[in-house]
C-alpha cells in the first residue's frame, strides 16, 4: 500500500469509526479504531 493509500484508508476508517460510535455500535468502532492504530504504526515506521 502506498503512503497516499494508507493516509486515505486511515481517513476513511476514522469516519467509519465515528459513524459506528454515533450509531451506538461501540464494538465495531473499537475494532475499526484498532485498525487505524495499526495503520498509523505502519506509517510511523515508514518515516
Amino acid at each position: 500500500m502506498s503512503d497516499e493509500e494508507l493516509r486515505r484508508a486511515i481517513r476513511v476508517l476514522r469516519e467509519r469509526a465515528d459513524l459506528a460510535r454515533a450509531d451506538g455500535r461501540d464494538d465495531d468502532a473499537d475494532m475499526i479504531e484498532r485498525t487505524v492504530r495499526d495503520y498509523q504504526e505502519e506509517m510511523a515506521q515508514r518515516l
